[in-house]
């Protein structure tokens, strides 16, 4: 198996290998150093590795050692079954729920001294693909945008994200790609992945299809560095108020960020997380209030409601190339509403 590894990421996903790069194991050493000698075929490929494996330990602290312990008791996949005609699932997943209780240092604010230059968007009701100079591919979703680094692709690939993409990144070992969002940046290599991070939400998302990478927190909390594998999800629950420099550590702490390490979840053979590149809409013990905000990005419509209790109602379905009027129609036959559309404007009443 280990003679199959072609890139830098498949000897990360190895774990005798991370023992090796650490120097933790010397029965890892000894093995490693016997198969490098027997392969000098991939001998760069092995330098590139050892970089990369640089790179996303850095110099930052590791994520907590409860956070690695309940993460790898995680199942690969998490898999959704499908009914009748608005497709009702049941989740069956396994999630991790951690709040971040310790502070190791307080550190400084994200470093906005990059620049920006081209940028690429999606309107409201729309979805694009873009192929960057470096032949990486990236999918937009509605009310998106992505901005491009000055100097992208010369000594590295800087990227800030509003809004949601799905990347499959173009394999360069020696031109790392960033990923900038408003809460977490995203270090790799070459991989697949989805991120979702609106300006306006409060919760922002990162799912990994294929290969590794590595999350930072990006706001000034705190110095928990995380590395996502493949068919992992971790979600930032962000804090409502921005933080106030001159608070004491200690009045910090009880504001950090909460974190969720899941599975990527699976229905029909998709990844749910990353199904709207295919023009799937899936709902998953969503509330109404949450697919609001869906749909008015998906179809460039304002949904108001007419009584809080509607917004509270959870439907979990799923919709494929599909107009609202039909989405709403379906909804209707889980637990039922009225609606009225005037234009680009609907309003729900019970």
């Amino acid at each position: 198996m280990i003679d199959e590894y072609k890139y830098p990421e498949d000897f990360l996903m190895d774990d005798t290998f991370k023992q090796y790069c650490e120097g933790s194991n010397e029965k890892c050493v000894i093995f490693w150093e016997t198969w490098i000698a027997k392969h000098p075929e991939k001998h760069k490929t092995l330098q590139a590795a050892k970089k990369l494996y640089q790179v996303l330990s850095g110099n930052l602290k590791p994520v907590n050692k409860q956070l690695d312990y309940l993460t790898n008791q995680i199942s690969p996949v998490t898999k959704v079954k499908r009914f009748r005609s608005v497709h009702y699932a049941i989740a069956a997943s396994l999630l991790v729920v951690l709040f971040i209780g310790l502070l190791y240092n307080i550190y400084n604010q994200p470093n906005n001294s990059l620049h920006y230059a081209e940028n690429f968007a999606a309107k409201k009701g729309e979805k694009k693909k873009v192929t960057l100079p470096d032949g990486t591919l990236v999918y937009l979703n509605g009310d998106s945008k992505i901005e491009l680094g000055d100097n992208f692709d010369q000594k590295d690939r800087n990227v800030k994200l509003t809004g949601e993409a799905y990347f499959d990144v173009k394999h360069n070992a020696a031109k790392p790609f960033f990923v900038h969002t408003k809460d977490f940046k995203i270090t790799v290599l070459g991989t697949a992945f989805n991120v979702k991070s609106y300006a306006n939400e409060n919760e922002s998302a990162a799912t990994l299809v294929r290969g590794t990478i590595k999350l930072e927190d990006n706001t000034g909390l705190n110095k928990n560095t995380i590395i996502l594998k493949a068919g992992q999800k971790i979600t930032y629950h962000m804090l409502m108020a921005p933080i106030d420099p001159g608070q004491s550590i200690k009045e910090r702490q009880y504001r950090l960020p909460k974190i969720e390490v899941n599975n990527l979840t699976l229905m029909n053979k998709q990844v749910v997380e990353s199904a709207w590149t295919n023009n799937d809409i899936i709902f998953i013990n969503n509330d109404f209030e949450e697919i609001k905000e869906r749909l008015e990005r998906w179809f460039n419509v304002t949904i108001e409601f007419g009584d809080k209790e509607v917004a509270e109602y959870i439907y979990t379905a799923n919709f494929r190339n599909e107009d609202i009027l039909t989405v709403l129609h379906n909804l209707q036959q889980v637990k039922y509403f009225n609606f009225k559309q005037k234009g680009d404007h609907i309003t729900i009443t019970k």
